[in-house]
């Protein structure tokens, strides 16, 4: 099992929350501020904010956004090793070997979300199904200047389509009074002008993504909502009282006549005591100083649900094999690679990554700290894939060291280097999960220990990294 259903199961968490935070906030800020009703952006971004919250966290690179100490799982929980990349210097909290549920659970709610996106992918295929039986059997014809599609079925007016939306109007809307079905077909219009059909793909695309939260479809049902008062507002600006009533006596007669409600804007929807209220007094809008506000409020919540959710690491289970025998010291020891020392990976380790056995020591710095040639020798520079940016040098007598990831090199192959010389900074290239040095020396093709090289590596390692070898060296 990788690493990655676990950390759905993290993000679904952590979505829950946020969800649920924003919901309160927002309906709060709502009943203190009616207007915000109306301000389809503060719905549409809770639900992009709440989508962040869920999605960020499952990308390979997300680890670097969380500020909390990184949660180390035990491999024991795993079936299969995966390719997930392990962080190499953050500290660690272990779990409990013995959580065997933990490795059921993560999967089958993998399952679980799969099958209720496509269960709501399935309910919104068939809604559009309808829809498009509804298209086929309605007639053109042109209504108050306007092309319009007629159907004689109950349904309420609304707009079909996203990229060239049509309007489609049911057969008794011939009941209502040409200055109804005039500012009928302004509402629906209006729709399209504001590109409403757009955001409703989007809204419908960002729920079906976090189907299992209630705030999700709440969110939802709050952008509808507000998309509806916005055309009305616009509908009705500057129009007078008569006209309004008539407006209002329109949507009242509507929904006596329609049946169950199609998925799309529709002039029929929303709630008929708010709705009509708002047409008989108008509509306040929203002071610019509080759509700031409640935009940085949205951008503050989906930014520590990011920052808050720990990274989850694969750890070793104890033991797992010897430590392999230390060849004779050097006679010398070698100048650091590094003018501070942060080891956070030992020689030998097994990690999800390195199943045979890490072949180097990791140590943690900031991008562009200087590298420095160990010992004197030849380089030669070399880039690929899993390494990166790299330099090898060789010292003689079959002894050769690998300074891996590397931002940037500055020297060239076949160039003659002094222990302590600049080679290049410390980078992230290759299969790297954040700023670091990979440090390896060989002797005759063999891979060495570099503590027998370099001094002082225990006083200048990690927790984590002490922790772990003692897990499988006891030492």
């Amino acid at each position: 099992m990788s690493l990655f259903p676990l950390t759905l199961l993290q993000a679904t968490a952590a979505c829950l929350l946020s969800g649920w935070l924003l919901q309160g906030l927002l309906y709060l800020a709502q009943r203190r501020w009616p207007a915000l009703a109306a301000q389809r952006s503060v719905w549409l971004g809770a639900q992009l904010v709440l989508a962040a919250a869920f999605v960020l966290p499952l990308l390979p690179d997300a680890r670097q956004l969380s500020v909390v100490p990184e949660l180390s799982v035990p491999v024991s929980l795993a079936s299969a090793a995966s390719g997930v990349p392990l962080a190499v210097d953050a500290p660690a909290a272990g779990l409990p070997s013995g959580a065997s549920w933990l490795s059921l659970v993560p999967a089958a709610w993998v399952l679980v979300y799969l099958l209720g996106v496509a269960c709501t992918a399935w309910r919104w295929q068939r809604g559009r199904a309808t829809l498009r039986t509804l298209l086929r059997l309605a007639q053109r014809r042109r209504l108050h200047g306007t092309d319009v599609l007629e159907v004689d079925a109950p349904i309420s007016p609304m707009l079909v389509g996203v990229w060239r939306p049509r309007l489609l109007l049911p057969a008794h809307l011939a009941q209502f009074t040409p200055e109804q079905q005039q500012m009928v077909i302004a509402h629906e219009l209006t729709h399209a002008r504001r590109r409403d059909p757009m955001l409703l793909l989007l809204a419908t695309m960002l729920q079906a993504l976090l189907w299992f939260h209630p705030a999700a479809r709440w969110l939802a049902g709050k952008l509808a909502w507000a998309q509806e008062l916005g055309c009305d507002r616009q509908v009705l600006a500057g129009r007078p009282a008569r006209q309004r009533q008539q407006y209002a006596a329109a949507l009242v007669k509507q929904l006596g006549l329609q049946a169950q409600p199609l998925p799309g804007l529709a002039f029929g929807g929303g709630g008929m005591a708010e709705r009509l209220l708002r047409m008989r007094d108008g509509q306040e809008r929203l002071p610019p100083a509080l759509r700031v506000l409640t935009v940085l409020l949205l951008c503050a919540i989906g930014a520590a649900s990011l920052a808050l959710q720990p990274a989850l690491a694969w750890t070793a289970a104890a033991a797992p094999a010897a430590m392999p025998a230390a060849p004779a010291p050097a006679p010398t020891a070698w100048r650091n690679p590094l003018d501070t020392m942060r080891v956070t990976g030992f020689f030998g380790v097994v990690r999800e990554i390195t199943p045979q056995g890490h072949g180097g020591i990791d140590l943690g710095a900031r991008r562009g700290t200087p590298v420095h040639a160990a010992a004197d020798g030849i380089a030669s520079v070399s880039e690929d894939a899993r390494l990166g940016k790299a330099v090898r040098i060789d010292h003689g007598g079959g002894v050769e060291s690998l300074y891996a990831h590397l931002d940037r090199v500055t020297l060239t192959t076949g160039m003659a280097v002094t222990a302590g010389q600049s080679i290049g900074t410390v980078g992230a290239t290759g299969l790297a999960t954040g700023p670091h040095l990979h440090f390896q020396v060989t002797r005759n093709g063999r891979l060495q220990d570099p503590q027998q090289w370099l001094a002082g590596l225990d006083a200048n390692a990690s927790a984590r990294a002490l922790r772990m070898r003692k897990q499988q060296f006891g030492r």
